[in-house]
């Protein structure tokens, strides 16, 4: 492991509290509002923080519909993660040379498989810059079937286009979007993201049960 690799993977704060791997140099956060956007009913222990404060730039996501994200399979096929209504869907922001983010994958694998039956998406998005020839090396050990893609560097852009739509600023990143396509959660610790899954799969409307055929509509 080189010395660029454990410097990118070092913790700055105790591991509960700051991601390993930052995307851009940190600077102190904006302290985040008293009132969360789109009243955010998730406890700030479940995200990770700064300085007992909240990522600003996470906080600016959550209420607002999901940006566009502009992406590609590592096959080079377009993926389309904006028309998926009706659906929770997960979006893990990762890195084969994250070290947390592959620690995270497992969880990710169980969590696809669990809830293959229930409105529920699981998207993985890889670091756009470098890394993404090694993924099928990293996932295919642990059968990932959920749709994995790349991000996509803008013409003049040094990094993702989907990772500046979404302000990132650290590895992993997921966000939480509910079923109407708005960003419900953004930032949260790997261990904390099902229990933000399995309460928004309760907001999301039953299908109504098919009624049979009355005498009257046969004749």
């Amino acid at each position: 492991m080189t010395m660029l690799t454990l410097l990118l993977c070092s913790f700055i704060e105790p591991p509960q509290s700051v991601p390993a791997t930052p995307l851009v140099p940190m600077k102190s956060p904006t302290p985040a509002p008293e009132t969360k956007p789109g009243g955010s009913k998730f406890p700030d222990s479940w995200f990770y923080t700064r300085n007992g404060q909240r990522y600003a730039d996470n906080l600016a996501l959550e209420g607002k519909p999901l940006p566009k994200l502009t992406l590609e399979d590592w096959r080079g096929k377009p993926v389309d993660v904006n028309n998926n209504r009706g659906k929770v869907m997960v979006i893990d922001f990762w890195a084969t040379w994250c070290g947390p983010c592959r620690r995270a994958l497992p969880k990710n694998v169980e969590m696809a498989n669990k809830y293959k039956d229930q409105p529920f998406l699981l998207v993985g998005i890889h670091d756009a810059r470098r890394g993404k020839e090694r993924i099928e090396a990293v996932v295919g050990p642990l059968n990932a079937e959920y749709p994995m893609a790349v991000d996509v560097i803008d013409s003049g852009s040094k990094s993702g286009s989907s990772a500046q739509a979404c302000r990132l600023r650290y590895w992993p990143t997921y966000l939480v979007v509910d079923h109407k396509g708005i960003v419900r959660a953004c930032g949260l610790q790997p261990s904390r993201v099902e229990d933000v899954v399995k309460s928004l799969l309760k907001e999301v409307p039953e299908e109504p049960t098919p009624q049979p055929a009355s005498k009257s509509d046969q004749s």
